[in-house]
């Protein structure tokens, strides 16, 4: 009978970590005040070139605009939430 040869070393198991879900929900918080200043930065430069008043944009940015970004991230912020309170990841 032949000799059995040894198997190869397997290659090393990468494990890609997923951030705390703490931490995720603080950069989601940090992208969502960066969207919204940039939406004020384009609404300024339309007012500007039409003559609208900032009481305008504020109203828009503040109003309409934040709600726009709080239903856009809801489910995802709180899932985050909810990952948080259990301590555990899905």
């Amino acid at each position: 009978m032949g000799s059995q040869h040894p198997l190869p070393p397997s290659a090393p198991h990468v494990f890609e970590s997923r951030p705390d879900p703490r931490d995720r929900l603080g950069q989601l918080h940090a992208d969502r005040r960066e969207a919204k200043a940039q939406l004020r930065e384009v609404l300024e430069r339309l007012a500007e070139r039409h003559g609208i008043s900032q009481k305008d944009i504020n109203y828009a940015i503040d109003g309409y605009a934040d709600d726009m970004l709080s239903d856009l991230v809801y489910s995802v912020e709180r899932d985050l939430e909810h990952q948080s309170e259990a301590g555990s990841e899905p």
